[in-house]
């Protein structure tokens, strides 16, 4: 299948090299974009993505005539995720070189992953042509496999769930291949559902987790891109529903409330203050639908599979306890405790990697003048990370702030209202229809 699949890429990359060469660095973000972690090929080609991303960023310079479009003001922003991952990656290079720990290499390559991804992304979306394929190439990504799982379900629905196998693959670091549904939809594990076993959609990602944020992700891009269609978003958010992720979930509900407070000005003071006090109240909302919602609820989760609950629960305790121990060396080792969110990463790699990862995904708010359009995006991601997915070696997580920081640079209008009808002329006075006609009686009328 991987063999078809890159025969197809060569076929379109030579396509659009001669017909679209704007298209073409972007076209190979998106090639890399499935060959990076943590997506579903990344743990087998991850450097196999160093030669795309690489070539993307070739692509873009030379396209602008060797020059940096990314160095302007507007972009301070986009450019934030690269230095904070960045120093995240120093910090690792310190602490293994001083402690003698034999994980150089390993960072090292994490570090040149990273960096040829967040680079590649940058010098893409300077240009505008080339940030506009780029962001609405990843939301058409995100459709697609979810277009694909409605298909599924529907398929399911009529003739059984689990049927509709139309072959086997690996996906992630699953050690089992993992079966593919008809037409593409890619799915790992299951999870008990109202009395059946679902399978969980899994998309492009290595995990359902990471694909319930990507679809989130676009899910808010949709309106920046000028894509409105509700059609659309709500064929993501069925995607979204059938990755079973719990923390996916409560985080667009969250999110949502967010768009809902800060998304926009008030016009008065007090419409300001009604916003927000409605806002804040939509937001204690959500968190409390986020533990208590049948199904994917944190409670419902617990009940449903209480292992994955109880062993993030455990290393996220391990990472506070760093924190008030030893936060700067963390002292567990990475394999002890499993870096799987944030917090946990303070007892794996200390409180600096933490800091440095989260302001990756949260600085751009500061040093954007679209910021309000941005906060539920980066919020997407953030919370994603320090919840429930590790930020190491995750590049395409923080190549998803940069993109949606360059989305918000210069956002697509919103959708226009529809004008009222205009009066057809034979309903009118001859005299309202011609102003000068209308004088000229009036004048007549006066000298009478």
């Amino acid at each position: 299948m991987l063999g078809i699949l890159a025969a197809v890429a060569v076929i379109v990359m030579t396509f659009v090299f001669i017909y679209k060469p704007t298209m073409a660095a972007p076209l190979l973000v998106l090639v890399g974009m499935v060959l990076a972690r943590p997506n579903i090929w990344g743990e087998q080609y991850s450097m196999v993505s160093i030669g795309f991303f690489g070539l993307a960023a070739g692509i873009a310079l030379v396209q602008d005539k060797g020059g940096f479009l990314f160095d302007r003001r507007e972009f301070r922003g986009v450019r934030s995720p690269l230095l904070w991952v960045s120093a995240a990656y120093i910090w690792l290079l310190l602490r293994v070189s001083s402690q003698g720990l034999d994980s150089t290499s390993q960072t090292v390559n994490g570090l040149v992953a990273a960096a040829a991804c967040l680079v590649s992304v940058v010098f893409v979306v300077g240009e505008k042509k080339r940030r506009d394929y780029l962001i609405k190439g990843f939301i058409f990504a995100v459709l697609l496999v979810s277009s694909s799982y409605v298909v599924t379900a529907a398929f399911w629905a009529a003739f059984g769930v689990g049927s509709g196998v139309v072959g086997h693959m690996f996906i992630g670091n699953w050690p089992a291949p993992q079966p593919v549904y008809f037409p593409f939809t890619t799915t790992v594990a299951s999870q008990p559902v109202l009395g059946m076993i679902l399978p969980r959609f899994v998309g492009f990602a290595r995990e359902p987790g990471w694909m319930a944020m990507y679809s989130a992700v676009a899910f808010f891009l949709m309106p920046l891109a000028g894509w409105h269609r509700k059609f659309f978003k709500l064929v993501v958010l069925v995607g979204l529903l059938g990755t079973l992720s719990t923390a996916g979930f409560g985080i667009l509900v969250v999110c949502l409330a967010l768009r809902f407070t800060f998304s926009r000005k008030s016009k008065s003071d007090i419409g300001a203050v009604l916003r927000l006090a409605f806002g804040v109240g939509f937001v204690v909302f959500a968190i409390w639908a986020a533990f208590n919602a049948p199904i994917l609820g944190f409670d419902a989760k617990g009940a449903q599979n209480g292992i994955s609950l109880s062993e993030r629960t455990a290393a996220t305790n391990m990472g506070v306890w760093a924190f008030q121990h030893d936060p700067f060396s963390g002292g567990l080792a990475a394999d002890k405790v499993g870096a799987v969110n944030l917090v946990a990463a303070v007892a794996a790699y200390g409180l600096p990697f933490s800091v440095a990862m989260g302001l990756a995904t949260t600085a751009p708010i500061l040093r954007h003048k679209n910021r309000r359009v941005l906060i539920p995006i980066v919020t997407v991601v953030f919370l994603t990370l320090l919840m429930s997915q590790p930020s190491l070696d995750s590049s395409w997580a923080f190549a998803l702030v940069i993109i949606a920081a360059a989305a918000a640079i210069d956002p697509a209008a919103p959708p226009m209202k529809k004008a009222p009808p205009k009066a057809k002329t034979g309903q009118l006075p001859s005299h309202y229809q011609h102003p000068a006609a209308e004088k000229a009686l009036k004048a007549s009328a006066l000298s009478d």
